[in-house]
């Protein structure tokens, strides 16, 4: 909502000023008033200081009402947003309960259709994740704290199984827990997703300037197109294809943290790096 207060503040002062200005001219062409002979003359000048003066007063009023009315239909918007997200989410935790479910009554066998639907089921939700976390992200606050990268990928490993993911060695960093999931996430599912990985090697260092890089290394297929367009809205990040919201957002949820994401050149023909620098924890 604080945006909303920014243009309630800016319509005031520009009303405050407009008004102030027009009062002065008025005030100042009303003398003029009195040295005219001419009543015709005197009229006229009247006439045009009241409706200048009700003119900028009519169109004030009708500003804070647009935000007014603004504010409300955000309202309404934000609140079937919340109830429609938390309904949708639920629905995704029954179904991989189910899918669960279904899994331990087979005891372990690697039945391939239960495989698929895991799978397709899994990514459904990051596709949710992603949409849901695009649609707030630039009115969702941050919730900087102190984090130990261990305690993110232990969540992390839980949602994506398929692959083999390795931490070097462990580190804090100042992030907001939920979007530093979501990064891990949806750089995860991009090798799966992309560069079909088995395995991605996290390493982890602190800099001399208070900062933390953060090295995913892959051993997918590799990408070799442009890579300044990652991170562009609807641009495929891979031969699968797909709307590139997930690099999208890393970077923009880097962005938020004040921290940087790049895409270095493998030295092998094949995997792919991502290198994400944020802050250093505040209690180190």
């Amino acid at each position: 909502m604080k945006h909303f207060r920014t243009k309630v503040l800016i319509a005031m002062v520009w009303l405050t000023f407009t008004v102030s200005l027009a009062g002065w001219w008025f005030i100042h062409a009303w003398g003029q008033i009195e040295l005219t002979s001419e009543a015709s003359v005197r009229t006229m000048l009247q006439w045009e200081g009241f409706s200048l003066l009700f003119a900028l007063l009519a169109g004030g009023a009708a500003i804070f009402y647009l935000i007014y009315q603004e504010r409300n239909s955000y309202r309404t918007l934000n609140d079937f947003h919340m109830a429609f997200s938390h309904d949708l989410k639920n629905s995704m935790t029954s179904l991989q309960m189910q899918v669960g479910a279904l899994r331990d009554e087979f005891q372990g066998e690697q039945n391939p259709i239960l495989v698929r639907l895991d799978q397709d089921s899994r990514r459904l939700k990051m596709k949710l994740e992603n949409s849901l976390e695009l649609s707030k992200s630039n009115a969702a606050p941050l919730y900087m704290e102190d984090l130990l990268l261990s305690d993110i990928l232990e969540r992390v490993r839980f949602q994506e199984s398929e692959i083999e993911i390795s931490l070097d060695h462990d580190m804090k960093v100042y992030a907001d827990r939920r979007a530093l999931e979501l990064i891990f996430l949806n750089i995860i599912n991009n090798a799966l997703k992309h560069g079909n990985a088995r395995r991605i090697d996290i390493k982890a260092a602190s800099t001399s300037k208070g900062r933390v890089t953060i090295q995913f290394i892959d051993d997918g297929v590799g990408f070799g197109g442009q890579r300044d367009q990652l991170t562009r809205m609807f641009f495929p990040s891979g031969s699968a294809g797909g709307s590139g919201i997930g690099l999208y957002l890393v970077k923009k949820l880097v962005g938020k943290m004040k921290g940087d994401v790049a895409f270095p050149v493998s030295e092998k023909k094949s995997g792919f790096i991502v290198l994400v620098t944020l802050q250093q924890a505040r209690g180190t």
